[in-house]
């Protein structure tokens, strides 16, 4: 069973080696790693239920944003860089403290520096369906104890919860500077910033609000090089709630002048140079007391957007029960998502549960999950048609008016063959109403581009799924032991996106398939998959129609109503195939 866990401290041991367990905190499940910082450093995926993304080193480096990589807050970099990106990216914390015997001992919590000068203990923490992060360092010289959790919600975005609690026997005077550095203006093209940083810095501007100390990062303009005026209309955000009493630097000069124990006041405008929102608060805190605050970052924020949140942290009220039921709810709806799959289960062994359900949840963020199991959307239905095929769409833009706001999977397929259009038939089976998915693209694969579309602008859950072709149909292989309905679906979405020639379309999406084009001057760059080692996937998913649905595979064979995927490959004549047989595929440029 885990252990309850109340203060979040460890015991106090001399052990070297990193040991791991289950515990409560809180009412809540996690794991925690003590003396994690004695492994070598290692990437986290921190999930959330919509298009929030979040990469994590157990060094504290962290890249973080919306959709997609070109939606950061922090830069994107690969995770080797992540690994050291704690140095000037991310997260830091420095306290001064000052009590009635010492004139004032700086400490670093996280640092290699707080490693040398203070007996510490350090502990990681996830929870079990994996959406908060927790990083704690226990001082026992100051006794003092830190620690900041990472979480996200769709109404807030990204929130970094921190609190310092005192474990001494006296009151202390706490001097604070924390926040996050390196913060991206939204709209610094991904290529450009990572290739040529300096040039992206000259055309940042952050501003702090005065009234609210709301942190707005934009560009001055849309950095391109042609002689016309271009802006960029959205900035991402940052903001404090919490500490009674604050000001807000910018630069990162800030940082050294706390560290030298000089006055550090807050700025309203910072141009030209890389951004920062750093709070500086002083405090007393009493025996046994916690002091606790929010920083909260969004991205891609209109001027709407900016002027509401001005007006929501003028208004003031109870914020921390609004950010805390906010994300309380981003855990629900997360396992509402790996439920639907069937990804909870309750056994004896915490480690099995939690296993079970962190595969469940990647499979489904890959492959997507079915939004409202058979049912789908109609208007939904009637984009995709049009967007696969006008003529089908066309043909039958009469009959999809009279079907109802919802409709089952079943019916429209029934429907469908009523029609006798085979083109509608099989499009009425390779419309999955799918959603939450997206390419596993992360820093450890930099490779692939991952996009995350999880909502529309009306709040209305987006149906979108894409990714590479092995790898999709190895999720939606699991994902069918939930949706054996769907399988008849899943087979034709594999069978109509194969070729005649033997090379399959690199990439599966929504609206139809992804080839890639070769660049000789790339040698990571080819022309998709062979189809013969793709076949056992086709397999599985017949094996698995047969054995949920006997007869169904048969009456499938029987109908003309599938095809071959036309992608501009063609294998080269015999004769020129045993010249060069290095060399057997033509790209058809014409086609």
């Amino acid at each position: 069973m885990p252990v309850p866990v109340t203060t979040f401290i460890a015991p106090n041991t001399a052990a070297t080696e990193p040991a791991g367990e289950f515990v409560l905190v809180e009412g809540e499940e996690y794991y925690r790693i003590s003396g994690y910082h004695r492994m070598p450093p290692f990437l986290m995926s921190i999930p959330s239920d919509t298009d929030l993304w979040m990469f994590v080193s157990s060094s504290g480096g962290i890249t973080a944003g919306r959709a997609n990589a070109d939606g950061s807050l922090f830069p994107y970099e690969t995770v080797d860089k992540l690994h050291d990106g704690h140095h000037h990216t991310g997260p830091i914390t420095l306290v001064r403290v000052r009590r009635k015997t010492d004139p004032g001992i700086l400490w670093h919590p996280f640092s290699v520096r707080s490693e040398e000068e203070f007996r510490i203990d350090r502990n990681l923490y996830k929870n079990a369906i994996g959406n908060r992060l927790i990083f704690e360092e226990i001082n026992h010289d100051l006794e003092l104890a830190f620690r900041y959790r990472w979480s996200a919600c769709d109404a807030l975005g990204l929130v970094r919860t921190s609190t310092l609690t005192n474990r001494s026997a006296d009151t202390v005077a706490v001097s604070l500077l924390d926040g996050l550095r390196n913060i991206l203006p939204f709209g610094a093209p991904l290529l450009l910033y990572q290739r040529s940083s300096c040039l992206v810095d000259a055309y940042k501007r952050t501003d702090c609000d005065k009234d609210t100390r709301l942190g707005i990062f934009s560009l001055t303009a849309q950095i391109v090089d042609r002689a016309e005026a271009v802006e960029q209309l959205r900035a991402n955000t940052v903001w404090c709630h919490g500490l009674r009493d604050f000001d807000v630097c910018l630069s990162a000069d800030a940082i050294a002048a706390f560290r030298r124990g000089e006055s550090v006041s807050g700025e309203t405008t910072l141009t030209g140079r890389r951004g920062n929102y750093l709070v500086v608060s002083s405090f007393d805190l009493a025996i046994g007391a916690q002091a606790q605050w929010h920083l909260v970052a969004d991205v891609a924020r209109s001027h709407v957007d900016v002027a509401a949140r001005r007006h929501r942290l003028r208004e003031g009220g109870d914020l921390d029960r609004e950010i805390e039921e906010n994300i309380r709810n981003a855990g629900r709806n997360l396992l509402r998502n790996i439920g639907s799959a069937d990804g909870l289960q309750l056994t004896g062994h915490s480690e099995a549960n939690v296993h079970h359900s962190a595969n469940v949840l990647f499979n489904n963020m890959r492959g997507g999950v079915f939004a409202t199991n058979y049912d789908l959307p109609t208007a939904d239905l009637r984009d995709f048609l049009w967007t696969r095929n006008r003529d089908v769409a066309g043909r039958h833009d009469a009959f999809l008016g009279t079907l109802p706001d919802e409709i089952s999977t079943p019916r429209l397929v029934a429907a469908a063959q009523a029609t006798a259009d085979p083109d509608f038939q099989r499009l009425s089976y390779e419309y999955l109403p799918l959603h939450f998915g997206r390419r596993h693209g992360d820093p450890s694969r930099p490779w692939n581009r991952f996009s995350i579309r999880a909502g529309g602008q009306d709040g209305v859950r987006v149906l979108h799924y894409e990714g590479n072709w092995r790898d999709i149909f190895q999720n939606w292989e699991a994902l069918s032991h939930s949706f054996p309905g769907f399988l008849p679906g899943i087979i034709a979405k594999f069978v109509n996106a194969s070729t005649v020639d033997g090379f399959n379309p690199y990439r599966i999406t929504r609206d139809g398939v992804e080839w890639e084009v070769t660049n000789p001057d790339d040698p990571w760059s080819y022309i998709g998959y062979w189809g013969d080692h793709q076949v056992v996937y086709l397999l599985r998913l017949l094996e698995a129609l047969q054995r949920f649905s006997p007869g169904a595979l048969e009456s499938l064979l029987e109908r003309e109503i599938f095809c071959y995927a036309d992608v501009p490959y063609r294998l080269k004549p015999y004769e020129e195939i045993r010249e060069h047989p290095h060399a057997t595929i033509d790209f058809d440029t014409a086609l």
